[in-house]
């Protein structure tokens, strides 16, 4: 499996013990529109994130297609993208310079 770094903002936490949480990636394209990407990040112990928060994480990507119906009720197909294993990515502190 390869291996993914994602920062985003957390849109929903979920998981009998908080092991799960959406991830929403923003970026431009290269004509400069804004678009969204969302994930679904597992944890294998519970995490402290909380909806709204800003966060990196990385792990394992998987996909998979899924077929949906679409608001016109027309058939659709999507990918989702799940980040499996995942580990929050921790800021690294600045460092600082001795006076002398």
């Amino acid at each position: 499996m390869a291996v993914i770094k994602v920062s985003g903002k957390v849109s929903k936490v979920f998981g009998a013990s908080n092991q799960g949480l959406n991830l929403v990636e923003s970026y431009k394209s290269a004509s400069g529109e804004d678009y969204t990407r969302s994930y679904t990040v597992w944890f294998a112990v519970a995490h402290n994130q909380t909806e709204g928060s800003e966060v990196t994480v990385y792990g394992q990507l998987s996909t998979k297609i899924e077929d949906y119906e679409d608001r016109n009720g027309q058939p659709a197909r999507k990918v989702k993208l799940d980040i499996n294993n995942a580990q929050i990515d921790a800021p690294v502190a600045p460092v600082l310079s001795a006076p002398f």
